[in-house]
């Protein structure tokens, strides 16, 4: 029995040493050197070449390294075996910790005084009380609802929407096109914890977006393409949507003529709202192998479509 690795696009290496720290009998071996196809039991990959996994004819589960399933949604030859995401604790702790921030900035006008400094303008703004500025969360998985907790947990009126009815302390849920009409129109700042489907791509676009109030503001922590990018634009520009903090683009690296950039009301980070650790990470996979080598499933599972 052995692990197929390949962090595809990163060092395998940190990777490498964290899974053997937690399973020092299995063999490891980094991709694209496999000895025996045979002796592979468990992949553990991110965006791995399409077609690959079925070569692996003892294959037991592929654990993906990460929360995000678009490049595997693509791959048309896969194993019937589990799929099962990486959900790390401190991962999601990391995008709770990005959407607060970004969530008091906007509440609390911090910009606004940042610029006022380079002027020596000393002045005060009011504020609304936390209880009474609505931020809602789009997308209530294992990542939107514990952002949508920590968001409830600072203080501050939060709905969430999901396509199918959730239930969270403290948070309102909706679900369904009305409910995600309610959410729209009652959102100071818009959190987007979605994940990229065939029914997610471009769902906030100008019609939806549209529908936010005037001077609200926007933060995505999922996929790009889930947002119509021109449509944002135009509503930033126009001052209908005050600002966004966006972490996620189509194009990764963005690229240098978008208008993201140029934007003062637009606050660009390069994919990092949640950073994977390879060793609280690689604890998550190693019980995850430990389940199944227990005859239970591993979670969480992905239902591949």
């Amino acid at each position: 029995m052995a692990i197929l690795l390949n962090n595809h696009g990163y060092d395998n290496t940190p990777w490498a040493k964290a899974l053997r720290e937690y399973l020092p009998l299995l063999p490891i071996y980094e991709f694209p050197d496999i000895p025996d196809p045979e002796d592979i039991q468990y992949a553990v990959v991110w965006e791995h070449p399409h077609g690959d996994l079925v070569n692996y004819p003892n294959l037991k589960a592929v654990m993906i390294l990460g929360a995000g399933t678009d490049h595997i949604d693509q791959d048309t030859q896969l194993p019937d075996v589990p799929l099962v995401r990486l959900l790390d604790p401190d991962v999601g702790n990391d995008m709770a910790q990005y959407a607060c921030y970004w969530t008091m900035h906007f509440h609390r006008q911090y910009e606004r005084y940042r610029q006022q400094k380079y002027n020596q303008h000393w002045q005060r703004h009011e504020v609304t009380r936390s209880v009474d500025f609505t931020v809602s969360v789009l997308g209530l998985g294992l990542i939107g609802s514990f952002v949508a907790q920590r968001i409830a947990a600072n203080g501050y009126r939060t709905l969430g929407w999901n396509r199918s009815q959730k239930n969270i302390d403290k948070v309102v849920c909706h679900s369904g096109d009305a409910g995600l009409t309610e959410v729209l129109g009652s959102s100071d700042v818009l959190i987007n914890c979605l994940p990229l489907t065939d029914q997610t791509r471009h769902l906030l676009d100008q019609s939806a977006l549209s529908q936010l109030p005037k001077g609200a503001s926007l933060i995505n922590v999922s996929r790009g393409a889930i947002i119509d990018d021109t449509a944002l634009i135009a509503l930033l520009e126009s001052g209908h949507i005050a600002a966004a903090a966006l972490d996620a683009f189509v194009v990764e690296p963005l690229p240098a003529q978008s208008p993201y950039w140029r934007l003062d009301n637009v606050f660009v980070t390069p994919h990092t709202a949640g950073a994977t650790y390879p060793k609280s990470a690689a604890r998550v996979i190693a019980d995850n192998i430990s389940r199944m080598e227990n005859g239970e499933m591993p979670f969480p599972i992905y239902k591949h479509t």
